[in-house]
């Protein structure tokens, strides 16, 4: 969910991931613990599982980047298959506690915004068109994290509103 966003400035970019970091902390600080665990958020995933998600995909994100800026090919999936490696998350995070998948939620933003902060505007500007399958690497990177935070911030806004609905 990009908004239709052709070009970020590294600066552009910085203050994106902050905002809607910014922007999805503040919805999140809205839900007690146990509202957090509560399943039908997006389809069957609860808060936790979407924190785990987003996580999961810094992580990821973090590893290719670093193997691109070592020269060599990111491990990015062929085909990408978005809703495989998205079942496999799930599956594999369900049984982490959540004080568990806060601490990663925490741990992997501050890790990709310090990987953000450290990359050239001529890194972030750059196709690496035979290493880097997303364009431009700011995209890659604002996909994995403000574009990331604003579509499941969304979700989570309109699950809260539905409950609100519900009483």
């Amino acid at each position: 969910m990009n908004d239709h966003i052709d070009h970020l400035t590294k600066s552009e970019l910085l203050e994106q991931i902050r905002s809607e970091r910014g922007l999805l902390e503040e919805t999140l600080a809205r839900l007690t613990h146990p509202r957090m665990l509560i399943p039908g958020v997006e389809g069957e995933w609860t808060v936790k599982d979407i924190l785990a998600h987003i996580s999961t995909w810094e992580r990821w994100m973090l590893r290719w980047i670093n193997r691109l800026l070592e020269g060599k090919k990111p491990d990015t999936p062929e085909p990408w298959d978005v809703d495989r490696m998205n079942a496999e998350t799930y599956k594999r995070v369900k049984r982490l506690s959540l004080a568990d998948v806060l601490k990663e939620f925490r741990e992997s933003h501050w890790d990709s915004l310090t990987l953000a902060e450290s990359l050239s505007e001529e890194q972030l500007q750059t196709i690496y068109s035979d290493r880097w399958p997303m364009g431009p690497l700011w995209l890659g990177v604002a996909a994995n994290t403000c574009f990331h935070y604003k579509e499941h911030r969304i979700d989570i806004q309109k699950w809260l509103d539905s409950q609100k609905k519900g009483r």
